[in-house]
């Protein structure tokens, strides 16, 4: 029960990115964040609701890719997952496949929150702190989530399980909001008053 709860809550974060469609960064970079979301949104609804992990980690994967696009704008970035597949094949043929999606991911994923770092100043005040901020509670998450797996069961355990959430809701209400240009937003209201 509680996973269909927070996959509601997590479905009405994502809604929010397509409420603000005259007030965008840019349509483009809306285009790429919504895209990415959806991404996480279904990634969610195969580890949540359907309970598989392999699909789940298949759109992960997918939604840092479209992320790492979304700050660069370099069309190589469509071959990270690639590249990041073949070398994780080649050195790690043993793992499961399950753990080499997670190494796979775990690659996109660093580099997208690195790229957001690096590139936070391409975007206006506040999305400029949002981005990185919201890259950065979703590593948060993901190492939560790691620790989930290797740790034994206990009050460590039960203590990570907790914090995946406390930085996965956030990250995603703040990328959320990302694409839309707040101050012009503001202004509006404002002027409306």
């Amino acid at each position: 029960m509680t996973d269909k709860i927070l996959f509601i809550v997590i479905f009405i974060i994502i809604m929010f990115s397509f409420s603000y469609k005259s007030y965008a960064v840019s349509r483009g970079d809306a285009y790429l964040l919504r895209v990415g979301l959806i991404c996480t949104l279904l990634a969610d609804f195969y580890m949540l609701i359907i309970y598989n992990n392999t699909i789940g980690l298949i759109f992960f994967i997918f939604a840092q890719t479209v992320y790492f696009f979304r700050y660069t704008r370099m069309y190589a970035a469509f071959l990270l997952p690639v590249l990041t597949g073949v070398f994780v094949l080649f050195l790690f043929s043993g793992l499961t496949l399950d753990t080499q999606l997670a190494a796979i991911y775990a690659c996109t994923l660093t580099a997208g929150a690195l790229t957001a770092f690096f590139r936070r100043k391409a975007y206006p005040f506040p999305n400029r702190v949002f981005i990185p901020l919201g890259m950065l509670l979703f590593v948060m998450c993901d190492i939560n989530v790691a620790l989930v797996n290797v740790l034994p069961a206990g009050p460590e355990n039960a203590a990570a399980r907790v914090l995946i959430w406390v930085f996965y809701l956030p990250s995603q209400a703040l990328l959320s909001a990302s694409g839309m240009r707040i101050t012009n937003h503001l202004t509006s209201i404002r002027n409306k008053e």
